[in-house]
């Protein structure tokens, strides 16, 4: 599971509340929690300061890939 779902989850909010606090669809905020979306800056900083987080942290390509293998392993 992502970071940023784990956060989100932890916050007790749902994709769609969330994004709306977000000012993102739900639907974009589905594809960055899995991985399958580029995020711009704007909305990286906005993604991290709202679950307050460092950005390195969720959104650096090594985040993902020492993830991966964690859940594999």
């Amino acid at each position: 599971m992502s970071l940023l779902r784990q956060a989100r989850l932890k916050s007790g909010l749902s994709i769609e509340k969330a994004a709306k606090n977000l000012s993102i669809s739900a639907g974009y905020l589905s594809q960055i929690e899995n991985g399958r979306r580029n995020v711009g800056t704007e909305t990286a900083i906005k993604i991290s300061r709202y679950y307050n987080l460092k950005i390195e942290d969720i959104f650096l390509a090594s985040r993902y890939a020492v993830r991966e293998v964690e859940e594999t392993a």
